[in-house]
């Protein structure tokens, strides 16, 4: 009996994981935002890209797209006035879908790392601990994986594994995720490897979950963040206070007025006063007894 036929130990070269990830924005972006979306394309081989989403029913385009390329999950950038950005990422046909907020994003453009990888290369996902802790973290980790994590053999991708798609959660008492792109840098001497060391490669993304869906983006709410203040409200806020503001300069402003009008009426009357005491004293037109006596008579009789 030939013990290597029993345990054979041959590497799987098939592509067996064919999921691929839909890469999709609104209408209205502007370049930086493009930028981002390219960069991201490119960091997935395996995902499929398409632009500008017609307003309307979001979830049902979305859908007919995924069908249309064979795609499991999607990546959906949403744009409100032209700066605000949102973030969907989900499973497709049944779901769960998220939404997140985008608070602080820079493309590779903007960031001019020194950071280099193979282009097509398989990343490394890394996750903290507090991924296994909550069910919040667990579901936003398994969307990440299928979104994200290139599949093994993948046509368009490289044999390597060369650079770490880090991420983290901000805090305990916050949900923020921060999302790092780093290549991983080798120091070799001959054949042994002596030093190993992350370069940031780009983007960087800090995503705050705002609600979470049952369907792909539509269905019942599976959860929500209840502190979360929408940016109207918070540019309502904003204009607020900007008025309170210029209403208090301009009551402050009228109060001034009033003060030094005032004074120049106080002045004005002082002024009045001691300008009238120069004046000779008017006589009614009619004389006393008294006043047609000679002052140098009545000197000689005292």
């Amino acid at each position: 009996m030939d013990i290597d036929n029993i345990f054979q130990n041959e590497k799987e070269t098939r592509w067996v994981n064919k999921q691929r990830t839909l890469i999709v924005t609104s209408k209205n972006i502007s370049d930086r935002i493009r930028q981002l979306f390219m960069d991201l394309h490119e960091l997935l081989p395996h995902s499929k890209k398409e632009t500008k989403l017609e307003k309307g029913d979001t979830s049902k385009q979305i859908k007919e797209l995924c069908m249309q390329h064979s795609c499991r999950s999607f990546i959906y950038f949403e744009v409100h006035r032209k700066h605000e950005l949102y973030l969907w990422i989900g499973r497709f046909p049944n779901g769960p879908s998220i939404k997140y907020y985008i608070e602080n994003w820079h493309n590779c453009q903007d960031l001019k790392l020194t950071g280099n990888c193979m282009k097509g290369s398989r990343p490394i996902l890394s996750f903290d601990g507090s991924f296994t802790e909550d069910p919040l973290m667990i579901l936003q980790k398994e969307l990440f994986i299928h979104a994200i994590n290139v599949p093994k053999h993948h046509p368009k991708s490289a044999p390597c594994c060369d650079r770490v798609f880090s991420f983290i959660k901000e805090s305990p008492d916050n949900n923020n995720i921060w999302i790092r792109n780093y290549e991983i840098q080798y120091e070799k001497a001959g054949k042994e490897i002596i030093k190993n060391q992350l370069v940031e490669i780009g983007p960087r993304l800090v995503l705050k979950p705002i609600i979470i869906l049952e369907g792909c983006i539509q269905g019942a709410q599976l959860w929500k963040d209840t502190g979360y203040i929408t940016q109207a409200k918070i540019r309502l806020e904003k204009k607020l206070e900007i008025k309170k503001e210029k209403d208090f300069a301009s009551k402050k402003q009228q109060k001034k007025e009033k003060m030094l009008s005032k004074l120049e009426t106080q002045i004005d009357e002082i002024e009045n006063i001691f300008d009238d005491g120069d004046q000779p004293v008017k006589s009614d037109g009619f004389e006393t007894e008294d006043s047609n006596v000679d002052l140098d008579q009545f000197e000689e009789v005292q």
